[in-house]
């Protein structure tokens, strides 16, 4: 590189036809064992590390934390992203069946790629379907939430015309969890949760019971997502 450090420039192969591969610069240290000068361009191998995302030129690095393996078979595929942070951004909201979010999280630091532990690093978030609808209720700035996902990589043409790219993590189906209060609900007087869909003044007496109106619709408030990924910080 121009800086004059040396990064091992790998490639996560993509999953479907219409997908990309995913480009990652990996910093060859020794948790990573023997790597400059032992395996060619076109092997394939198993790599573990944590992931930081740029915010010079928005490129991914990896920092290894074990040992690279050498895989012989071709069929063998494997993208996994285990993240767990608070909730930065929350996209505004274009499709119905999408949610998308920003996650930050803290990392150690690392003076090769500049960054201080007391630093976050943005995870731009998606998700789909019945994903998308439960996570529209969980999720609001400043959350807690641990996920697990696919690292994906997008390109697009920008307004002026140029190439431009994106990282981006796709949950996986179900796996995901938020801790922490959600603000997305309210309380009843007598400290069960309601949706934010009702207010507390509409909590009426019935027999002696607190109930919700019965002819109250069930709604959450929808937080904001986008399909424009150059509508989301980094």
């Amino acid at each position: 590189m121009s800086n004059g450090l040396r990064f091992m420039e790998m490639s996560i192969p993509k999953q479907k036809d219409n997908g990309h591969d995913v480009p990652l610069l990996v910093f060859p240290n020794k948790a990573a064992g023997e790597t400059f000068d032992v395996y060619q361009p076109g092997v394939r191998l198993l790599i573990s590390g944590r992931l930081y995302p740029s915010r010079v030129d928005r490129k991914m690095y990896m920092i290894p934390n074990q040992q690279f393996q050498l895989v012989n078979d071709p069929n063998l595929w494997i993208n996994r992203v285990n993240l767990s942070g608070m909730v930065g951004y929350v996209q505004e909201k274009k499709l119905e069946d999408l949610f998308a979010f920003t996650l930050v999280c803290n990392a150690p630091g690392q003076q090769v790629l500049g960054h201080n532990a007391s630093d976050g690093l943005g995870f731009r978030m998606d998700a789909w379907g019945e994903d998308a609808k439960r996570l529209t209720r969980l999720i609001h700035v400043g959350r807690g939430c641990s996920v697990e996902g696919v690292l994906r990589y997008n390109t697009w043409k920008n307004g002026n015309g140029e190439e431009a790219f994106a990282y981006q993590v796709r949950i996986r189906s179900g796996l995901y969890q938020c801790f922490g209060k959600n603000k997305n609900l309210v309380e009843r007087e007598d400290g069960t949760p309601v949706s934010s869909g009702y207010k507390k003044e509409e909590v009426v007496n019935r027999g002696g019971e607190q109930t919700l109106p019965a002819a109250a619709p069930v709604s959450v408030e929808a937080a904001p997502c986008s399909v424009n990924p150059e509508e989301i910080p980094f």
